[in-house]
Parts: structure tokens; sequence; C-alpha cells
């Protein structure tokens, strides 16, 4: 054993025996919890996807794409993993996003991370929410000046299905569809 990986392990060891003495409850296995088994359930597998983009500055007559997105749960099933790849008019897209149940905030937070990022990734800032059958994510951010708001909708979730719509406009005004996702479950 090396000495740094022996002096992690050293530390580990000093930390759970410091807890345990403290009195303090060391959990030999956390449970997810029952929002973050729900999303788990929905949308674990791997998806085969079609994309279609709504007309826009960069592609003045739309355009569409294909891929698929794998999602999985995370250590212990307390977190959703999504894997994405995409090749269509936009170029190749690759993409991982990862949510979790934030118990005090009442909502998932995600973090999306994707190769036509500049920044690399993003903190979705309003997080996500069941909203009756629909899973909502919603975020903001300045732009040339302005708010911009994105809303991403799943909806018609069945176990061999889903759609993601993603829409965006000015903070306070009307948010327009710019894309549209249509999974189908590969078996």
């Amino acid at each position: 054993m090396s000495n740094t990986l022996y002096l992690v392990v050293l530390l580990a060891l000093s930390c759970i025996a410091s807890a345990q003495s403290s009195g303090a409850i060391v959990p030999s296995s956390l449970q997810p919890s029952p929002q973050i088994r729900r999303l788990v359930e929905a949308l674990s597998g791997t998806w085969s996807i079609t994309l279609k983009i709504e007309p826009n500055e960069g592609l003045p007559k739309g355009g569409g794409g294909k891929g698929e997105e794998v999602w999985r749960p995370g250590p212990g099933g307390l977190s959703l993993i999504e894997d994405y790849h995409s090749t269509g008019d936009e170029g190749e897209i690759s993409g991982l996003g990862v949510a979790w149940w934030d118990n005090n905030a009442q909502r998932y937070q995600v973090t999306w991370c994707d190769s036509g990022n500049p920044d690399g990734c993003v903190v979705i800032m309003q997080g996500a929410k069941w909203e009756g059958s629909q899973v909502v994510a919603m975020d903001e951010w300045q732009k040339n000046g302005k708010r911009v708001t994105l809303k991403e909708i799943f909806s018609d979730i069945t176990p061999t299905s889903f759609k993601q719509t993603l829409y965006q406009g000015e903070s306070g005004g009307e948010l327009k569809k710019f894309m549209s996702i249509l999974a189908t479950k590969v078996r």
C-alpha cells in the first residue's frame, strides 16, 4: 500500500473512531429519500433520443439530431446521474448531469456539464421538482445585461418513453420553445 493511500485510510478510520466515541451516529448504510427513488425509477435506463431544434439565429430553419441518454443511480442510490451524447445540426455534444434531493430546499439540486458550455458546468439555480406527473427544472442567469430564464420539462414519462421540452426567454417575458427531445427506452 502506498504511503499516501495508507494515510488516507488511517485518517478515515480515525474520523470514524472519533465520531463513534463522541456518541455521533455513523450510518452504516444511508437510504435514498423517497423523492430520489421516484426520480431514479422514472428515468433509469438507456434511452435513444431524437432532437428537434426550433429555428434560431444559428439555425434559421431549425434542425435536429440523434443520440443517447443513459440515466443511472449515483453512489448509494442517493443521486441520479445522466450521461448524454448527441450528434446533429448543432454538432456533437456530450454531457453529464447529476441530480440529488435537497431536503432543506425541498427540490432536486442539479449540476449539468457539457462540451458546448464554455464554462464547462452549471448549477441549475432553481433546481427541479415534480409538478404532478412532470419534472420541471428552472434556471436563470445574466446574458448581455439581461436576465434569461430556462425551463425544462420532462413529460409523458412512461416505462418506455418520455419527452423533454426546453423553453428560454427574457426573465419575466414569454418563454419560447427552443428544443424538444423524444426518448425511447433501449431494450
